[in-house]
């Protein structure tokens, strides 16, 4: 055992010694908080929106990319996109993630979105683009007819929903389902409406011979389409634009029906329960701009609301196709669950 002169301080009083610890003990750990646990600010404050849309708008060749790097130039507001997929999932994606603005919501898609969540009210404002589609909670941002297109050469142009029965397309015709996919629903939806629901699905029952496939996106249906897997395809009028423009290919035609078309509208919107509201309205506004309008137009391949964002583009030597609206639209979608049911029982 040692002594407490040999443990201690040469005056023999450990006592001191442990002051002397404790009191540099507490002055580096003052210093220690001070520095490193005292709360700071943090490293990026910049403010942000969540967005959810569809994959073909936020992915690099879509127009998303572009807008939120103008938007953030404009307004220091960073924009963070949620990929829904297809368009005809938002609704359902919004159930996992909560944001602050929605862009990509299909016309035929509102009431539902009505029913199932709660939304902001826009208010119309002076000089306002697209009013011919406006909904007092949403504004829309791009539409076209949606038909048929094809490769000149290859086969006819139809004419008619009945000309698609004919035996010359037989496996060659591109559907997308309308369980997942907007241009699906409005094809679905376009079928039942014009022929009524059981004629409807005798129409469809004899359909399925002349289909290539049936695709849970517009993007799959249309990648059969370019690698000459099928010969029509559902889709746009805007659609041959793009091989146009982007391949410098002009043998792509789109299908006019003298009957007409039903035209897919693409709305924007903020859900009430919304974090950045005003920031998320801003955004929504921004997508009306003329700029942003014009930018739309050439990514998505769609028509833009705004018709001076057309002019001097190939987009305003478009012939005007008939619109169609779907009537029963209401009804339909109140029994979309039994008529999907249907569809399935169809073995599309």
């Amino acid at each position: 055992m040692t002594s407490s002169a040999e443990s201690g301080t040469p005056s023999g009083r450990p006592w001191k010694r442990l002051v002397g610890f404790a009191i540099a003990f507490a002055t580096i750990s003052f210093g220690t908080w001070y520095l490193v646990g005292k709360p700071t600010a943090p490293v990026d404050s910049q403010p942000s929106i969540r967005v959810m849309t569809y994959s073909s708008f936020m992915n690099a060749w879509g127009p998303g990319p572009e807008i939120a790097k103008r938007f953030k130039d404009e307004t220091g507001i960073v924009v963070d996109f949620h990929d829904a997929g297809d368009a005809g999932l938002i609704l359902e994606k919004m159930k996992l993630f909560p944001v602050d603005a929605v862009v990509g919501l299909d016309g035929l898609l509102l009431d539902d979105a009505k029913s199932k969540l709660a939304w902001r009210e826009l208010p119309l404002v002076e000089d306002e683009v697209g009013k011919e589609f406006r909904e007092p909670q949403f504004v829309a941002i791009d539409h076209a007819p949606v038909t048929f297109i094809y490769r000149e050469g290859e086969v006819s142009a139809p004419q008619s929903l009945q000309d698609l029965l004919k035996p010359e397309y037989k496996g060659k015709i591109a559907l997308e389902d309308p369980r997942t996919s907007t241009p699906g629903l409005q094809f679905f939806f376009w079928v039942m409406d014009s022929i009524g629901r059981e004629d409807g699905f005798k129409y469809l029952e004899l359909l399925k011979s002349n289909l290539h496939s049936v695709s849970p996106s517009w993007s799959s249906a249309y990648g059969s389409f370019t690698k000459n897997q099928s010969s029509l395809v559902l889709s746009y009028q805007t659609s041959p634009l793009y091989h146009a423009i982007e391949e410098k290919k002009t043998q792509y035609r789109a299908a006019a029906f003298p009957d007409g078309h039903p035209e897919q509208v693409e709305y924007a919107g903020i859900p009430a329960a919304c974090s950045k509201c005003a920031e998320g309205e801003k955004f929504i506004r921004f997508l009306q701009t003329k700029e942003i309008q014009s930018l739309i137009m050439k990514k998505n391949y769609m028509l833009p609301v705004d018709d001076a964002a057309k002019i001097g583009t190939p987009f305003a030597e478009l012939p005007k196709m008939k619109s169609i609206s779907i009537r029963s639209r209401a009804e339909l979608l109140k029994d979309r669950v039994a008529l999907f049911e249907r569809w399935r029982a169809l073995g599309l």
